[in-house]
């Protein structure tokens, strides 16, 4: 996490912290993830957005050390998702999702997950996706929005 926190000596510190943790992952085979984090849910969070995770990640020249893709968060941020998937998804290690804007379930809100899951299964995303979202209900009520992706044959 990069903290609440802004400067020169900010950025400085998160890169010095984030060389340590790579040369300690390395030793273990690990990879590390940077998550930008919108200002709405976290102001004053230092690593606000994807082109600066992109920047930083391009300073640190670090195989281990790769982008959290949190399309609730690009959302709320960025706007549009898959325009910033093209962009990053050389640099991304995982991929999150909610809806956008209140982080719940992702059949809600405005952003059209059916098109965003067939844009990452057509460019070839054949990692595991994580669910992180707000339960209403139950966690089993709150499963439903899967049902959708499982007749289609989805990997979801």
């Amino acid at each position: 996490m990069a903290g609440q926190i802004e400067g020169e000596l900010a950025e400085a510190t998160y890169l010095d912290n984030l060389r340590y943790a790579s040369d300690q992952a390395s030793k273990r085979d690990l990879t590390i993830l940077i998550e930008p984090l919108n200002p709405f849910d976290m102001p004053g969070y230092f690593l606000r957005d994807t082109a600066q995770a992109l920047a930083i990640l391009d300073a640190l020249k670090r195989d281990n050390i790769t982008l959290m893709f949190d399309c609730y968060h690009v959302g709320r941020t960025e706007g549009d998702i898959l325009n910033r998937f093209e962009t990053c998804r050389h640099h991304i290690g995982h991929i999150q999702f909610a809806a956008v804007p209140d982080r719940g379930p992702p059949d809600t809100g405005t952003v059209d997950y059916a098109q965003i899951f067939a844009h990452l299964e057509n460019a070839g995303w054949a990692e595991p996706l994580g669910a992180e979202y707000r339960v209403r209900g139950s966690t089993e009520a709150s499963l439903d929005w899967l049902s959708a992706y499982r007749a289609e044959n989805r990997d979801i």
